[in-house]
């Protein structure tokens, strides 16, 4: 995979923190910044789909739904009685 190289401005101290850990676990600085890239745009990923699923699931079931529903439930009812012998 291809890099680019980019020139950013952060806060000092933010720096100095980062530094510090590059140091420590022997991590150079710019796999550092990459990936609290990627961790960040994950974060934003995962609470688009959260959001999306909230919406989703936010109304409530169809009169359709709650039917299948209820017709799963008795299959499942059925399939464990045979089971286990009732």
């Amino acid at each position: 995979m291809s890099k680019v190289k980019t020139a950013i401005s952060i806060q000092d101290y933010l720096f100095q923190e980062m530094d510090a850990l590059a140091h420590k676990t022997h991590i150079p600085r710019s796999n550092l910044f990459e990936k609290a890239v990627g961790d960040f745009l994950e974060r934003q990923k995962n609470q688009q789909i959260l959001k999306e699923l909230n919406a989703v699931y936010s109304t409530a079931p169809s009169t359709e739904e709650k039917r299948w529903q209820r017709g799963t439930r008795l299959s499942h009812k059925k399939i464990l009685e045979k089971n286990n012998g009732y």
